[in-house]
């Protein structure tokens, strides 16, 4: 009897020890439940607060449990997301190992110029992935990080996404502000050639396109002396370039928008096009307002936010319409004053074309008519 006692004493106890085991293993992960929904919560209202557009920042940040500990980690480019998570971490008892970009392993070379007359900006690192937009030789970037054979690069209107190492110069500083000060010049054709001699017949080192910057180094009868970003010498000729254009009057903005838009019609439409071979629809207005020397952002509904409204009967050449449905705007034009428009026309109509807003037009395109939301003025607040 005294053995059996003691048996079911020990019986009771290894129970007592199960249950209490068992009951803190829930409990905690009651708290790492309750935890993780509250760092989901804050996670979430941070990066509203302080990345409102995804587009224009890195915002790469995770929570992961495992063997029961929470982990925010991943890379930004925010550094008050990054300060405020990071202060967090204390009170909400998680492991915190977010990386603030640039990647400090990339040192003091975090600048790139396009080295390419054009390359496509990728939403991932594979040339599978979405297109999301382009860079054209001349233009810097930032560079955040590096894998494989890929940047993560943000452009010079803040735009972000992935580009192969072999189209970017990766630099300091130094010569990127070299650069900018210096590649005054730009392509004003569509498409041409950089000759390696100033002769058509000499062997091609690149393709150039619309707004391509370039270093001019001296000049060689009907020929341009150039240098492209990584230092390779060629020659182009003097009548596809001309100086950057700076201080120019509203008139002279006017002609110039609309004389370069007119000279991109029948381009073809590309999603997440940016350049003179191919473009969507804020991709032409962009590349438009660019040879005027005026930047405008990527997106139409970024181009949106900027410039002074108008009212439609009131438009001058140069405004900018924008279409959609209720609040969202999905699509933007350039007017050429009164009723006519210059836009490109996405995959309903495949190209950059002219249409019109006045139904007894020949050209009238009663779509565009019924989804206009408003129009903005830039030209004039450009040249104040």
């Amino acid at each position: 009897m005294q053995l059996a006692g003691t048996e079911l004493e020990g019986s009771y106890m290894r129970y007592s020890i199960i249950m209490i085991i068992s009951m803190l293993f829930v409990n905690n992960c009651a708290s790492i439940g309750k935890d993780k929904i509250d760092l989901e919560n804050r996670l979430k209202h941070l990066s509203d607060k302080y990345i409102p557009d995804n587009s224009l920042a890195v915002n790469d940040i995770s929570l992961k449990e495992e063997n029961g500990y929470l982990t925010v980690n991943g890379k930004t480019t925010s550094r008050e997301l990054h300060d405020r998570l990071s202060a967090f971490s204390d009170s909400l008892s998680f492991r915190y190992e977010v990386m603030l970009l640039p990647d400090p392993a990339l040192g003091d070379s975090v600048h790139g110029i396009i080295n390419v007359s054009v390359t496509p900006m990728r939403e991932r690192t594979s040339h599978t992935s979405q297109m999301i937009d382009q860079a054209i030789m001349g233009n810097s970037v930032k560079i955040h990080y590096e894998t494989g054979d890929w940047y993560l690069c943000q452009t010079h209107y803040d735009y972000v996404g992935w580009i192969t190492k072999s189209s970017v110069y990766k630099c300091q500083d130094t010569y990127k502000t070299y650069w900018e000060q210096n590649a005054n010049y730009r392509l004003k054709d569509l498409s041409t050639t950089i000759y390696s001699e100033p002769n058509r017949l000499s062997i091609p080192i690149s393709n150039a396109v619309l707004n391509n910057r370039l270093i001019i180094d001296e000049s060689v009868a009907q020929w341009h002396k150039v240098m492209l970003p990584d230092g390779r010498i060629g020659f182009i000729g003097k009548e596809n370039v001309e100086l950057i254009s700076k201080g120019l009057d509203t008139k002279e903005h006017e002609d110039l928008i609309i004389s370069n838009a007119l000279s991109m019609k029948g381009v073809p439409y590309l999603w997440g096009g940016n350049s003179s071979k191919g473009n969507d629809c804020s991709g032409f207005t962009q590349t438009v307002f660019k040879t005027a020397g005026i930047q405008l952002p990527r997106d139409a509904r970024q181009q949106a936010q900027i410039g002074k409204l108008v009212k439609i009967e009131n438009l001058e050449k140069g405004d900018l319409l924008f279409f959609g449905s209720g609040e969202r705007v999905t699509h933007v034009a350039i007017s050429m004053g009164g009723t006519d428009f210059i836009h490109q026309g996405s995959k309903l109509e495949g190209k950059v074309d002219i249409h019109s807003l006045d139904p007894e037009s020949p050209i009238y395109n009663s779509y565009r008519k019924n989804t206009l939301l408003f129009a903005k003025r830039i030209i004039a607040l450009s040249t104040d």
